[in-house]
């Protein structure tokens, strides 16, 4: 039969053991929460960024534009456009 000493010794290591798993748990938790947190934060940027490229094509193609308008007009100066 096991003595009460090495029992509360079991028992003591178990609880140790315990508190070491839960901590390590909870560290990891909180990895996962921040790397999720960054991947947000990231692709919110890049989205931002890819919106602000979008809108500088679209007024550069515009700019284009009128420019090809404004060279066909002083080539042709009667034609309407």
């Amino acid at each position: 039969m096991s003595e009460p000493k090495d029992l509360l010794l079991v028992n003591d290591q178990l609880r140790r053991s315990n508190r070491r798993w839960k901590a390590l748990a909870l560290a990891a938790c909180a990895v996962l929460f921040l790397v999720a947190l960054v991947s947000v934060f990231a692709a919110t940027r890049s989205r931002i960024q890819v919106e602000e490229e979008r809108r500088a094509a679209e007024a550069a193609l515009a700019s284009a534009n009128q420019a090809r308008v404004d060279a066909q007009r002083a080539v042709n100066p009667g034609q309407p456009r």
